[in-house]
């Protein structure tokens, strides 16, 4: 079964010298899960002395994913990995796909059906 999701991706707790490396090991999951060009550039944003990189799907288009419950763990999983050995150790990594539909009344759903 299919599914229609905001994706998210955030990344907190890593060593700011290895921002490059930690961006191209992202693009690089993004991209072998054929997200890359849904998802928005990886940008860091700073709230005093936490960083945050993160990216997220544009909230006008869903991205459909198929057997969502399976894939968000692995993508997590694989994200998680890539981040932590370009980070040279372990950081947060938490990766989000949120149901788009929700919210979308009974009768919108009926007719796309």
């Amino acid at each position: 079964m299919s599914v229609n999701l905001h994706l998210s991706v955030k990344v907190s707790g890593y060593d700011p010298s290895r921002i490059s490396e930690i961006k191209q090991a992202i693009q690089t999951i993004f991209d072998r899960e054929d997200i890359g060009n849904d998802m928005s550039s990886i940008e860091e944003f700073s709230d005093g002395p936490t960083r945050t990189l993160s990216s997220r799907s544009n909230p006008d288009y869903p991205v459909i994913i198929s057997s969502s419950y399976k894939w968000i763990p692995e993508v997590q999983n694989a994200l998680s990995q890539a981040v932590a050995e370009a980070n040279g150790g372990p950081c947060e990594v938490q990766f989000q796909g949120d149901d788009a539909d929700e919210g979308v009344d009974d009768d919108e759903e009926d007719d796309s059906e």
